[in-house]
């Protein structure tokens, strides 16, 4: 008897759970394959949320929403709904997956001078506040600077792995490979392309890494050997491109996004830097290199305008200081605007994922 009427109570619930939308997707939480391991017994129930990204600050609002639309079911006693979050990624064809690396994100700039590695540590670290597992890997073997914006700017490479691999150094909650680990900071690296390549590869497939839902990578600017390097090697999920509103940084960023997608290699978005200044007396926001910039170039190439971030001298000072803004005062127009930033990188990862995923289930 039981058994006839927990099978009805279990419909009941599915058709309940219907109903809630994952809040940032905005698609239901059934649809996208989210509700796992579904079980009633007796009017309890339980089950399983599978997050798509473990960088989801809304996980307590899914959870609440869920529970409440499977307590409307009559018959319902008790409601268990677990939050089991990972970090969907999407397919990656023919290219041969780095172990325990999900999502691999490649931070480029046309030009130097608009702040890509401090983009790049800022939001590594947005990414790690909002709970993902991330790491950092430093692409610029002539000039690393992330060791110096992350305060690793000493560390050395001392242990290994149980399995023999770099045990890359860590702070912020945030794990760094990098060439500046392994020279002094006055010792030149003169070394030609092919050496460059294996290097680049070995930062990969030599780094204890363990389990990272997302791995930045800080690419010098341009199109060089590094970029192609990495094209060619990793499966990476997609490419941010970071630039300023001048017209000189939008020339250069196309030749960016023309890589990318001659390569194969989706552009995730483009986010702007150095947007505007704050007048600390007025309050009134000063494009000091000119304005939408960002928004036009991701327009007219037809990839996401992730956001933009204002300046300030404080970006700059905590990044010296080895404190990203973002770790360093959280409450700030500039922190806030790379939060936000994240959101919206693992929002169009995530789409992603779960278009991949809803096309394989209809075929």
């Amino acid at each position: 008897m039981f058994g006839n009427k927990d099978k009805d109570i279990e419909k009941k619930v599915w058709d309940a759970l219907k109903k809630v939308n994952d809040p940032e997707l905005h698609k239901s939480i059934v649809e996208i394959g989210m509700v796992k391991n579904l079980v009633v017994k007796d009017g309890d129930v339980s089950f399983d949320i599978l997050l798509t990204t473990t960088a989801c600050p809304l996980k307590a609002q899914i959870q609440k929403e869920s529970s409440d639309a499977a307590y409307t079911v009559e018959g319902v006693k008790n409601v268990h709904a677990n939050i089991s979050g990972e970090t969907l990624a999407p397919k990656i064809p023919k290219k041969n997956p780095i172990p325990g690396i999900k999502n691999i994100i490649a931070v480029s700039s046309g030009k130097g001078g608009v702040g890509k590695t401090t983009v790049s540590v800022n939001l590594a670290c947005a990414l790690q506040r909002r709970g993902a597992s991330v790491g950092i890997l430093d692409a610029d073997i002539y000039g690393p600077n992330v060791p110096l914006m992350m305060g690793l700017r000493d560390a050395i490479i001392r242990e290994k792995t149980e399995d023999g691999k770099m045990k890359p150094p860590a702070n912020h909650n945030v794990k760094v490979m990098s060439m500046g680990f392994l020279v002094k900071d006055e010792q030149p690296v003169v070394w030609r392309g092919p050496l460059l390549d294996r290097v680049i590869r070995q930062f990969f497939t030599d780094t204890g890494w363990g389990e990272i839902d997302y791995l930045i990578v800080d690419l010098p600017h341009g199109t060089g050997d590094a970029q192609l390097t990495i094209i060619e090697a990793v499966p990476l999920v997609g490419a941010v491109i970071v630039t300023t509103p001048q017209d000189v940084a939008i020339l250069d960023s196309k030749k960016g996004l023309s890589m990318f997608k001659n390569a194969g290699v989706p552009v995730l978005g483009v986010i702007e830097n150095m947007s505007y200044y704050i007048c600390p007396g007025c309050n009134d926001k000063e494009y000091l290199f000119g304005q939408g910039g960002g928004q036009e170039l991701a327009k007219l190439l037809e990839v996401p305008f992730l956001g933009e971030v204002p300046m300030n001298p404080r970006v700059r000072q905590h990044a010296d200081a080895g404190s990203p803004i973002v770790v360093a005062e959280p409450d700030s127009i500039q922190a806030e605007a790379f939060m936000e930033v994240a959101r919206q990188l693992t929002m169009t990862i995530c789409e992603r994922g779960v278009a991949e995923m809803m096309a394989t289930a209809a075929v």
